[in-house]
């Protein structure tokens, strides 16, 4: 048996138990925790290219993969996880803070932050960058953008930049103090409709959930970690082009029946379904209206080790 062959396919083991136990309490492992993995591909990858035998090769491959099951088993006891994970950054200094000094110390509170409507605004580019957690944007406010924030990951941070009738809104994570032992992180974003959108998203491990059918949307980008993307598309602009960079990934988009779409996939390793789509060359699908369709949506997936599922509504 080559060990090329069995390479990924124990990674996706490997990382299925660990994500079994999580699920029957028997240690703490979720989407944040696997974005810390990523390591883990780098040395099994090296086991790959030693110039040693398969026998050998696989037998590492084992002992590091087990030797990862039981560390994560080890610090899911809440003392252990403790000591790794309640750690904080206070001006140049890591100090170790139980409970009760830390809720003392550092107030993290929800927060919600709005961008007036720009008339003169004909375009609209959002940049959010930030840590882990749940990310939903949907819905219409009559401002420009509004958000809101839950959990105790730290603030936000808004500036606005307007230039040749495009406004330019970032949103990232406060630089300062950092916590490491975050439990949740809930934003939810609205858009104003009214002027297209260019949606740029710089994002750890993460659950991403968008319903993007009440705007024009002319581009979104996508940089992810180990994530699950869920995102519906509409047809209110003649042209969308979305681009998914993304490690080990669950995405799902939803399309309309009646929008043409081209899908271009270059992932390392993949399960894909892609209904109503035909394949036209490497790593190439399309609808069959694809010539014929008035609004036109290019996806360009770019992942690691992936599920993706394109649906059509």
């Amino acid at each position: 048996m080559k060990y090329r062959h069995v390479f990924w396919a124990f990674i996706l083991i490997a990382i299925g138990i660990l994500f079994i136990l999580n699920n029957f309490g028997i240690l703490e492992f979720g989407w944040r925790a696997m974005w810390s993995l990523w390591p883990l591909i780098l040395i099994l990858w090296g086991i790959s290219i030693l110039p040693i035998k398969d026998v050998i090769k696989i037998s590492a491959l084992v002992v590091v993969l087990a030797l990862t099951i039981i560390f994560f088993n080890r610090i899911s006891d809440r003392s252990t996880w403790w000591k790794f994970h309640n750690f904080h950054y206070y001006d140049g200094d890591w100090n170790d803070k139980d409970e009760e000094d830390e809720e003392q110390t550092y107030n993290y509170k929800n927060q919600d932050l709005s961008v007036p409507f720009d008339s003169l605004a004909m375009k609209g580019l959002l940049q959010l960058d930030a840590a882990a957690g749940n990310f939903k944007i949907q819905g219409i406010t009559s401002d420009m953008l509004s958000f809101s924030k839950t959990g105790d990951i730290g603030n936000y941070s808004l500036t606005t930049n307007d230039e040749k009738g495009r406004k330019k809104i970032t949103l990232s994570m406060e630089k300062g103090r950092i916590r490491h032992s975050v439990s949740d992180n809930q934003v939810n974003i609205r858009l104003n409709d009214r002027p297209s959108w260019n949606l740029n998203l710089d994002i750890g491990a993460a659950e991403i959930d968008m319903d993007l059918r009440d705007y024009k949307i002319d581009t979104a980008s996508i940089d992810a970690g180990a994530s699950s993307i869920d995102i519906k598309i509409g047809n209110k602009n003649p042209l969308t082009v979305m681009t998914f960079n993304a490690g080990a990934s669950s995405i799902e988009v939803s399309i309309p029946k009646e929008s043409a779409c081209q899908i271009k996939s270059e992932s390392f390793m993949i399960s894909k379904e892609f209904d109503g789509f035909t394949k036209k060359g490497d790593g190439i699908y399309q609808t069959q209206n694809f010539k014929s369709g008035k609004n036109k949506i290019y996806l360009d997936v770019k992942t690691a080790i992936s599920k993706i599922d394109i649906k059509r509504y």
